[in-house]
């Protein structure tokens, strides 16, 4: 059906931003998904299309920096608890940290306490300026989760 295509449409564009560290990155991120077969010559060209202008919409938040102190795409958060989480991309730059989910499908207010467990962790590691934001790629709705 069409919700399990689309579904996995957004689990195959959320796998290629997973691969972009800087914008120039896409274009080898869309054609390696398409290469394994993810993706086909048509949706590559939409894909490509989709995520270059989604990613240029941001550039003014700095989340794709050219010079990063630190950008960790998927990395692995370890609570106290053991638990272990992995936000989609973490941007540390002048003692700030955004921190940024990345979501294809509809608004779902449970994402945003994932959040900011996410966030928590990076300010008991000692940040006092943590940013939380789902960003919705393909609307370009973007929500900063309130921490408080």
């Amino acid at each position: 059906g069409v919700s399990a295509s689309n579904r996995v449409r957004g689990i195959v564009l959320h796998d290629i931003l997973a691969q972009v560290n800087l914008p120039e990155d896409i274009p080898s991120a869309v054609d390696s998904a398409r290469q394994n077969g993810y993706l086909t010559e048509e949706e590559a060209a939409v894909a490509l299309d989709h995520l270059t202008a989604a990613v240029e919409a941001v550039t003014e938040r700095n989340w794709f920096p050219k010079d990063p102190e630190a950008v960790y795409n998927e990395a692995s958060l370890i609570d106290t608890d053991g638990s272990v989480y992995r936000p989609d991309r973490v941007v540390v730059a002048g003692g700030e940290v955004q921190v940024i989910d990345y979501k294809f499908g509809e608004h779902d207010s449970r994402y945003s306490s994932q959040l900011r467990r996410y966030a928590d962790i990076w300010r008991r590691m000692g940040y006092d300026r943590v940013e939380a934001y789902l960003w919705y790629v393909l609307s370009g709705d973007i929500v900063e989760v309130p921490l408080s």
